[in-house]
């Protein structure tokens, strides 16, 4: 009986220990380096910007501090809100990232409902889990931006002051980054326990964040405009007004609240941050355990959701359109698009190159001076706007392709399917035609309230047969089956290969939409541009056809051995227990 809490404790860590892990689990991870080395990737590249945007600001502060005093403190909130913001979006993306392990499904539910586990260890080291999750990116960021911040602001102020001016960053940080990611886990759990259907929602948010956080990192400093002057010259801070609404102005008013600055509005503005981050908490808590519950009792029930095949209903419709009464073709395209639409790491991939892509598109908008009059009308960085997007979704696409789903699936085609055969590579350029188009006509569709519906119209013949190509060209560049081969280390080379990426943009984005500028208003030369992209593609198939003839399935092995077995040693916590 005496070895019954140690028992207890061993339990509550080891299950703490898997669900960390689970974070961070990806068949693209092969050994215990690489899962450190996907830990501490995101991490650093979140830091390094958190580190950098105090610093740049050293001077800034120092010339308002000795010349204009009086704007130490505008400056001073201003920069508070943007780390404020920083680390919301930073926790958000990480958040997007684990999206996934944000929740209990129904695996956990069937691995740990049969254990001798408690309800209450199996959430409590769930919690435990997470919350470890986000104290190390918020306190990492926060810590990052919170020291320079503090000295830099504080240089000519007391050292309680400047104490004083760290804890009310970190309490304002830390705050921020808890809101944000407990409510992404309640809406994690509310999604995954009323209808399990949470695909669509997750890639939403994973482009959303991702955008946030490349626009932030990128835009940020461009955003705020100090100008110093002399007696003839005002001294101007201009920087884009935050909305009352946003919760940006609630952790603010904590900061200010913490810091001694008098006003009702700060005491206002900390009182709502404090009830809602509260709120939230308790919210993620309690739907977290409801998911649990509700897991178990879906684990019981029979898998008969076709959700996914109906998440891809018209892409599926398009590829087997394409590939006629081919069932090795139509089998190969449905595993393809089924997969895409049901795994998380593919579909990040594919956010992460379209968020570049919307970065991309707001630097060039940004460039634009004036009002927005000039958005509103046909110029060369709005007429790309969906071929920008179209190709860095080609381009996710191809690099998803190389990321594994489930390896002993790949058994499938190995065991039941000939080692050679052209149907492969025909079921893949189908499947990525399917994947693309559709998406082509949602990017297009973004110019309707810019140019209006007849020149998005004219515009979307040029945006789909660049799709063509783009997909053509994804498929070209593959000789296996989608998803089905262990992830190959380094296999992207952004450090050697980010030249081909920028000359491919040039020629798949910035030339079209070129062409389609002088073209406005005359619809044979649109027809002229849409069919040299159909010539292109139509190139590109004749070789695809050509390479498939080499497509070979690799021979059947077994992946992973003995490590496919994971074990809690639940029973073996204890050394000695039995002699106890």
């Amino acid at each position: 009986m005496a070895a019954l809490p140690p028992r207890r404790r061993g339990r509550f860590e080891i299950l703490c220990r898997a669900f960390v892990a689970q974070f961070f689990a990806s068949e693209s991870v092969t050994s215990a380096m690489q899962l450190r080395r996907a830990m501490a990737g995101p991490l650093a590249f979140l830091l390094v910007p958190a580190l950098f945007m105090p610093l740049q600001m050293v001077t800034t502060f120092e010339a308002a501090a000795v010349r204009f005093p009086q704007m130490l403190e505008p400056l001073t909130r201003l920069m508070a809100t943007v780390f404020i913001m920083y680390s919301m979006v930073a926790v958000g993306v990480i958040a997007g990232v684990m999206w996934d392990s944000l929740s209990f499904d129904r695996r956990d539910a069937m691995v740990l409902g049969p254990l001798p586990l408690g309800a209450s260890t199996v959430i409590t080291a769930k919690i435990a889990a997470m919350a470890m999750l986000l104290l190390l990116v918020s306190l990492s960021i926060s810590l990052m931006t919170g020291v320079p911040f503090a000295l830099v602001a504080g240089n000519h102020k007391s050292a309680a002051d400047v104490v004083r001016h760290f804890v009310a960053h970190m309490a304002a940080t830390l705050t921020a980054a808890t809101f944000v990611y407990c409510l992404l886990v309640t809406l994690r759990a509310l999604v995954g326990g009323v209808s399990g259907r949470h695909v669509a929602l997750a890639s939403v948010l994973r482009f959303l964040l991702f955008s946030g956080l490349l626009c932030f990192i990128v835009f940020a400093p461009t955003a705020l405009n100090v100008t110093y002057g002399g007696r003839r010259r005002p001294t101007t801070l201009q920087m884009q007004t935050i909305p009352g609404w946003s919760p940006t102005n609630w952790f603010l008013g904590l900061h200010e609240w913490i810091r001694g600055t008098p006003g009702a509005e700060w005491d206002g503005g900390a009182r709502r941050a404090i009830g809602f981050t509260a709120a939230v908490i308790v919210s993620a808590v309690a739907t977290t355990t409801a998911g649990y519950r509700r897991q178990l009792q879906r684990a019981l029930a029979p898998s008969a959701d076709a959700g996914v095949h109906g998440g891809a209903r018209l892409q599926r419709a398009i590829a087997r359109l394409m590939l006629g009464r081919d069932q090795l073709a139509r089998a190969t395209a449905d595993f393809v698009l089924a997969t895409i639409v049901r795994n998380g790491s593919q579909q990040a991939t594919i956010a992460i190159n379209a968020a570049i892509g919307l970065m991309l598109i707001v630097g060039a908008l940004l460039r634009t001076t004036g009002d927005a009059a000039p958005i509103i009308r046909p110029r060369t960085a709005v007429l790309w706007i969906p071929l920008v997007l179209v190709y860095w979704i080609g381009i996710g696409l191809r690099a998803a392709f190389f990321m594994p789903s489930d390896l002993p699936a790949s058994w499938t085609f190995r065991f039941n399917g000939p080692l050679r055969a052209s149907a492969f590579w025909a079921g893949t350029r189908a499947a990525a035609i399917g994947f693309m188009v559709p998406l082509a006509l949602v990017a297009d569709a973004l110019l309707v309230p810019l140019l209006g519906f007849r020149a998005a119209a004219w515009h979307a013949a040029i945006v789909v047969a660049v799709a063509l190509a783009i997909a053509e060209a994804a498929a070209l560049t593959v000789d296996f089956v989608p998803f089905t081969r262990p992830y190959e280390p380094g296999h992207a080379r952004l450090k050697t290969r980010w030249p081909l990426y920028a000359i491919g943009l040039y020629v798949c984005a910035f030339v079209p939409a070129r062409a389609a500028l002088h073209a406005a208003g005359d619809p044979a030369a649109g027809a002229r541009i849409a069919e040299t992209a159909l010539v292109v593609a139509a190139a590109l198939e004749i070789a695809g056809w050509w390479r498939s003839r080499k497509w070979q399935i690799d021979p059947a092995e077994e992946f992973g051995g003995e490590s496919e077995i994971a074990v809690l040693d639940i029973g073996l916590v204890v050394p000695g227990a039995l002699q106890q």
